[in-house]
């Protein structure tokens, strides 16, 4: 068992089978796991190592989404997944209280920001030319920090129903050991086809959608946000074999 997704990650790395599927783009494992070492050794010199390494996510669920988890785990630095259905002073306030030092975004989500007090933190739009220059360019980390079991791989915050949200920290075996026991339970292998339409900046999505799939090389498929009328047709188009939900959405479905 892998204690790091870090270490889950790089099983796949010479592996030529989908790793993404979004629309009409395909993703191997191998240029998965290359394309977020470069983002990490972009990341990793923006950060200031005398304060906490965490980078922001104001993303819904893209490659950019899954890049920037990889790319934490490689870079060895927090992601902060930032609810994308927050607005205005609590949008805000989250950005803060996750200590970002970098902010994560794209050209649909970046006007959430518009007049909001984010202190210092550095605002990314990952649809951009100069970010898509920055990754062309970059490396991977030449000497990334040591990474243990124990350290925390996310902040996830919690939904505020009984108050403000609050981060949480996740760490890296809660995450891989999600999917390594989850895996064999629904008898995943390389050959299954994963939906991830429950948002990866909540804990479901990272637990029983993203983890079982790096634990075995799996195909993550992804919806940007989860729709009921989409559903069928996506599950047809990708051959989808598995799909993970927390609420209402199966009864949506029904």
């Amino acid at each position: 068992m892998a204690d790091t997704v870090r270490e889950q990650l790089r099983r796949h790395a010479d592996s030529d089978s989908p790793a993404i599927r979004y629309d009409d783009l395909t993703v191997t494992w191998r240029e998965y796991v290359s394309a977020a070492e470069r983002r990490a050794g972009a990341l990793e010199a923006m950060l200031d190592d005398s304060l906490p390494r965490h980078v922001g996510t104001l993303l819904e669920n893209t490659p950019e989404m899954l890049y920037a988890l990889a790319a934490g785990a490689f870079g060895g630095f927090v992601v902060a997944g930032i609810n994308a259905t927050r607005r205005g002073e609590g949008l805000a306030r989250d950005i803060r209280r996750a200590d970002c030092q970098v902010l994560l975004t794209d050209s649909q989500l970046a006007p959430l920001l518009d007049g909001l007090d984010l202190g210092d933190v550095s605002v990314i739009d990952t649809d951009s030319d100069e970010w898509a220059a920055t990754v062309a360019e970059s490396e991977p980390p030449a000497d990334p920090p040591a990474v243990d079991a124990g350290d925390p791989f996310m902040l996830i915050f919690t939904s505020g129903t009984s108050g403000d949200p609050k981060a949480v920290q996740v760490g890296n075996f809660t995450v891989t050991m999600s999917g390594e026991a989850l895996a064999p339970s629904f008898e995943l292998t390389a050959d299954d086809v994963l939906y991830l339409s429950m948002p990866l900046f909540h804990s479901n999505a990272i637990m029983s959608g993203f983890s079982p799939a790096i634990a075995v090389g799996a195909t993550m498929v992804l919806a940007r946000r989860f729709s009921a009328t989409r559903f069928g047709d996506d599950i047809r188009r990708y051959g989808v074999t598995y799909m993970n939900y927390v609420g209402k959405p199966l009864a949506y479905i029904l």
